[in-house]
């Protein structure tokens, strides 16, 4: 096993890759990439998955590409990595309000996290309250024992209540253990909660937020490859 310096890592290099919104979509719709598979953390209605979507639509690739929701966004690249088939490219998403972001890039030295950035206003943030649960809030009120669920990153918004926060792996999961009575509250975002049939008790608002996605060493070299092409 080799335990010296020989063992440590190095960043992949970025040269001729392209950086610039023009070349981006230039060289994404390059016959040379023949799918884009963008991994976003799910379940449906994160805010992540949503960036994915408009970003796939700003490049006009959404009939070459297709997204896959995933637990967590270290899965996201686990998944990522795995794809090697000649002119498949996988973008896998984090966001930069992501609580293990420094931890996550430093942690896979052999990917590049920030090929790509889409900034997006966040679906409208707010806590929410089970159907079963509502009829109890009463003035802004509710049972000092309530739990509520939170994605580690917005957990800080509802400190003030002075209640247990239950974390969970995304904004989406929060809503579906809110829907399924596990806590009787939650933060997450206006698609979630729509499609978990939620109440919404208080809107923190849609601030502007940066999505990054990443790409593996397999899909650099495609899209290397693209944007090589588009040069000549």
């Amino acid at each position: 096993m080799t335990s010296g310096i020989k063992s440590l890592s190095t960043f992949p290099s970025i040269d001729d890759l392209p950086i610039d919104e023009a070349s981006i979509a230039d060289s994404l719709q390059s016959a040379i990439v023949k799918e884009v598979i963008c991994f976003c953390l799910g379940p449906e209605g994160t805010n992540i998955e949503q960036a994915a979507r408009r970003w796939l639509c700003k490049n006009r690739i959404t009939k070459k590409s297709r997204i896959v929701l995933c637990d967590t966004p270290e899965i996201c690249l686990d998944e990522a990595e795995v794809i090697s088939d000649r002119g498949v490219v996988a973008v896998y998403w984090t966001c930069a309000v992501f609580s293990r972001e420094s931890e996550f890039f430093f942690t896979n030295p052999d990917a590049l996290p920030f090929a790509f950035q889409e900034a997006m206003r966040l679906d409208e943030m707010q806590l929410a309250v089970s159907p079963n649960q509502y009829h109890l809030v009463i003035d802004g009120e509710f049972p000092a024992n309530w739990k509520i669920a939170s994605h580690p990153s917005p957990q800080h918004l509802v400190k003030p209540l002075k209640r247990e926060i239950v974390l969970v792996e995304s904004n989406a999961v929060a809503a579906v253990v809110c829907e399924r009575g596990d806590v009787q509250l939650c933060i997450t975002t206006e698609t979630a909660r729509r499609l978990h049939n939620l109440h919404k008790l208080h809107s923190f608002g849609s601030p502007l937020m940066i999505f990054f996605g990443g790409l593996t060493q397999h899909g650099a070299k495609i899209i290397r490859r693209a944007f090589r092409s588009i040069k000549k």
